[in-house]
């Protein structure tokens, strides 16, 4: 029985062409950080987002980390979902401020606006939205004037959403920074990397700076105290390589995705709502199930009678991690929507080469699993 992953990165041809003769010219040169490679990589991709500046990182976590870190979140506090992977929150930590746990919506899984305002202090000092399964926040614009009323910070996690759009902005282009990460898993991947986009000339020059050492004009001229959180210029190389593809790749989800939509309403099965003003870029498909067990059933059969992978939207969720449980006291009302409906949630296979004939067997184990 041949494994269908719940997700699998994609390279053509033309991408592998690419690829192989910039590894040459790579090779050739002997430089292997911050060359044309990365160079190029970010000024195509402040273009695709619609920024001035882009700045390649090691991971996504390290860019929240920079942006965090350049927006003084010291003995602050940073109101996070607890709908997110556990990195989200830990880069606070780093950061010297402290996280804010609140729940999220009920109908997208992003964090929930009126939490969000009854999580506001004092000291609060900034809001990392995060943008679930290739959704941006339908609520984005709400929260950035809320944001902006109160000067509070807004950070994007666009982890699982590049490429998506609200009213024709792109995610990352709407707070103060956005976060991306190219996890092979993602909707293009580098290996392993991330990128931060901004407006900001100061916070472009300070991630210059941090991630590579706190350096000035060189490694002789450490000003900040910074890491060694670089990209490479092979997978800088990968990464121009995927975006040129990216809106075929989008193009691709959606279409697959349209697929399930209309499978799911005929099986009765819940789906995330669509939203019409947000442009779906459908990293993951989750559907909801009525009950834990009946979601563990569903994936353990899947898995073992179809060889089919599945997974989850961030569960546990960070609130439920035992480092998390350890710092704070959560009570059981503190998260009513995340404890209610991230353990019903299955996602379905879904990846740019997916063939017809894997989503159709997909969708009729689907049907005979539920049948079981």
């Amino acid at each position: 029985m041949k494994m269908i992953p719940s997700t699998k990165p994609y390279f053509d041809k033309r991408q592998t062409k690419f690829i192989t003769s910039a590894q040459k010219e790579i090779f050739k040169s002997g430089r292997l950080i911050l060359g044309p490679y990365t160079k190029m990589f970010e000024e195509k991709f402040a273009k695709y987002t619609g920024t001035k500046f882009a700045i390649a990182t090691s991971s996504c976590s390290s860019a929240l980390e920079i942006c965090l870190r350049f927006l003084n979140v010291k003995n602050r506090e940073v109101i996070v979902p607890t709908n997110t992977f556990v990195a989200s929150a830990n880069t606070v930590i780093f950061a010297g401020g402290k996280p804010v746990l609140a729940d999220i919506n009920r109908e997208s899984l992003c964090l929930d606006v009126n939490d969000f305002k009854k999580k506001i202090s004092k000291n609060t000092k900034a809001v990392i939205v995060v943008h679930i399964a290739g959704l941006i926040h339908p609520q984005i614009k709400s929260i950035k004037n809320i944001c902006e009323k109160l000067n509070i910070l807004l950070i994007e996690d666009v982890a699982h959403a590049l490429g998506s759009s609200i009213d024709k902005q792109k995610a990352g282009s709407i707070g103060n920074a956005g976060c991306f990460s190219f996890y092979p898993t993602k909707i293009i991947t580098t290996g392993t990397g991330g990128m931060i986009t901004t407006n900001d000339g100061q916070l472009a020059r300070y991630a210059i700076s941090l991630r590579h050492h706190g350096a000035g004009k060189g490694l002789e001229d450490i000003q900040r105290l910074g890491n060694d959180w670089l990209m490479s210029e092979i997978a800088a190389s990968l990464g121009i390589a995927q975006l040129k593809e990216i809106e075929r790749f989008i193009s691709i989800r959606r279409r697959l995705a349209g697929i399930y939509d209309r499978k799911m309403k005929e099986f009765n099965i819940n789906r995330l709502q669509n939203f019409p003003e947000s442009h779906h870029v459908y990293y993951k498909y989750p559907i909801i199930l009525k009950t834990e067990e009946t979601r563990n059933k569903l994936k353990a059969i899947l898995k073992n009678q179809y060889g089919i992978e599945t997974g989850s939207i961030y569960f546990p969720s960070v609130h439920q991690m035992p480092l998390y449980k350890k710092m704070y006291d959560f009570k059981k009302s503190d998260f009513v929507v995340a404890d209610s409906v991230l353990p019903r949630v299955l996602s379905l296979p879904i990846f740019v080469s997916m063939t017809k004939t894997q989503q159709d067997y997909v969708i009729n184990s689907l049907k005979k699993a539920l049948n079981q």
